[in-house]
């Protein structure tokens, strides 16, 4: 955008991003298998909950398994060690990576606790938040609450 650094980084006091994604219609919510079990604990390790729900599709949500939507976050709180690398010029990879490491939330991870809580599905999930990385760039977190 042509801002120069020292711009943004006196300016800047929290980044938010959101989805949103759709809820499982509690109409026709039933519990499910995935085909690729091992897919999903590859993706999301041992925290994968006991059940995991999707719609089965009625008249209710016009045969989609879906109703509603619901916002899932991350916010990155511009501390000193954030401002100094965006001072340096330093690449979103490289700035997200030092959020996550401080306990920055990633949108996949809020959207976890979506599906923990039986209200979205895992394929939503992957589906809204495809761009981010796996193995510390955006899966689960391994203890339910963040790293």
């Amino acid at each position: 955008m042509g801002i120069e650094p020292y711009l943004v980084a006196s300016s800047l006091e929290a980044v938010l991003a959101q989805r949103l994604v759709r809820l499982i219609c509690p109409n026709c919510k039933q519990e499910f298998v995935p085909p690729d079990w091992d897919a999903v604990i590859a993706e999301f390790g041992e925290n994968v909950p006991p059940a995991i729900y999707c719609g089965k599709g009625c008249r209710q949500c016009q045969h989609t398994g879906y109703r509603g939507r619901t916002g899932i976050f991350e916010m990155m709180t511009i501390d000193e060690t954030i401002r100094s690398l965006i001072l340096e010029n330093a690449s979103g990879d490289r700035i997200r990576q030092a959020a996550i490491n401080q306990g920055m939330n990633s949108l996949r991870q809020d959207g976890w606790r979506l599906i923990l809580e039986g209200r979205t599905t895992v394929e939503e999930v992957l589906r809204v938040t495809k761009d981010e990385r796996i193995n510390g760039n955006g899966s689960a977190p391994d203890n339910g609450g963040g790293q």
